[in-house]
Parts: structure tokens; sequence; C-alpha cells
């Protein structure tokens, strides 16, 4: 049973990672035109992606997260719609899939969500937030 749910969160782990890379090249998650930020949250790939998009948009409300996390999950939704009706940027790095990004910004909890300005870490607050908490992180 084990080996069996394991096999099923790397399958899923997968499809994720697939998904992001092509919402990624077909740019789902460029900003529309005349717009200053993606009208969706930014899948970090990898530690390069991360620096690219801390470098292509200020500021960056980065969300650690992980799929097993409830209150990661809850969250997710208010950041999609956070996303879409503000011009704040959000990008989203899942601690399993890059525990060196998560471990070199110091997230202990989740989930840790983390404003950069100019590329650097300025703001964080850990745990579910309410909304207007993150409109005002955003802002």
């Amino acid at each position: 049973m084990d080996d069996e749910l394991e096999r099923i969160r790397a399958e899923k782990l997968e499809q994720l990672r697939e998904r992001a890379t092509q919402r990624e090249e077909t740019g789902a998650n460029q900003a529309p035109a005349g717009s200053t930020s993606p009208d969706s949250p930014i899948s970090i790939r990898d530690e390069a992606h991360f620096k690219r998009v801390l470098a292509d948009h200020d500021p960056v409300l980065v969300d650690f997260y992980a799929d097993w996390c409830g209150p990661c999950q809850m969250l997710a939704p208010v950041l999609e719609r956070l996303a879409a009706e503000t011009d704040g940027t959000i990008a989203k790095v899942d601690t399993e899939a890059l525990p060196g990004l998560a471990q070199q910004f110091g997230v202990r909890g989740l989930p840790t969500l983390v404003r950069f300005e100019n590329g650097q870490p300025a703001t964080r607050a850990v745990g579910m937030q309410d909304e207007a908490t993150l409109r005002d992180l955003l802002a």
C-alpha cells in the first residue's frame, strides 16, 4: 500500500511539473499586454527560474508551500484570485520539489509567504493569512 501511494505521488508530482512547464512555455503565466504582472501565480521550476522571476518583477510575493499542507491548499485559491485581480506578482515554490530554496530563505513552517523587493526578502508571514493581509503584502 505504501509503495502504491508513493508511486501515485511521484506520478502526480511529475504531472504537475509538466503542466507548469507547459504553462511557462505557452506564456500562460505571462503578463497580459499593458499589465505589469502575470494574471496567475508563477510556478517556480528551479533556482535559476526563481532568480529570473525576482529580476523581472518587483515586488514579488512568494508562497512557499507543499501539496500535503492543508493551510497551503486553502490559501491557493485566494492567491489565484489576488493574482488575477491585483497588479501584484505571486510566485509559488513547492518546498518538496525545491527544498534548497526553502532552506535558503529559512522556511520552517508552511505556508510561508515572503515579499521580495528589489530581489531581496522584505516581509514575511507564516501560516494561513486572511485576504486583507495578503492584499497588504502585495501592495
